[in-house]
C-alpha cells in the first residue's frame, strides 16, 4: 500500500498551509488599516528593543567578541579554500586556469 503520490510526512501540506498563512498575514499587514497599525507598533517596539541592546554594555561587548570570532572564522575558511584550490588544481595548468572561486566570481574575503 505504498502510494507514491501520498506524502506521509505531511511536508507538502505543511508547506501549502505555511504559504497560505504567510500570504494572508502579508496581505493583512500591508493592505488593511488595522494591519498597518500593527506593523507600525511592531516597528516601534523593535526600535526600542534595539536601542536597549545598544545601551547594554555587556551585550555590546558580546557582539564585539562575536564579530572578532566571525572575522577569524572567515580568515580560516579563506585559507582553507585557497589550499583546496591549490591542491586540486593540476600543476601544468595553474597559470592557465582560474580557480573555482575566480570562475564563479565569488570571494569570501572582505
Amino acid at each position: 500500500m505504498n502510494d507514491s503520490s501520498h506524502d506521509p510526512s505531511g511536508f507538502m501540506s505543511g508547506l501549502t498551509l505555511g504559504l497560505i498563512l504567510g500570504a494572508a498575514g502579508s496581505h493583512y499587514l500591508n493592505n488593511t488599516e488595522q494591519g498597518k497599525e500593527v506593523m507600525k507598533n511592531l516597528k516601534e517596539k523593535a526600535g526600542v528593543a534595539l536601542e536597549s541592546v545598544k545601551d547594554n554594555p555587556v551585550l555590546m561587548e558580546k557582539l564585539g567578541e562575536l564579530e572578532k570570532t566571525m572575522e577569524a572564522a572567515k580568515a580560516t575558511i579563506n585559507a582553507a579554500a585557497e589550499k583546496v584550490v591549490e591542491a586540486t588544481e593540476p600543476s601544468s595548468s595553474k597559470s592557465k586556469k582560474k580557480s573555482f572561486f575566480q570562475k564563479m566570481g565569488v570571494t569570501l574575503k572582505k
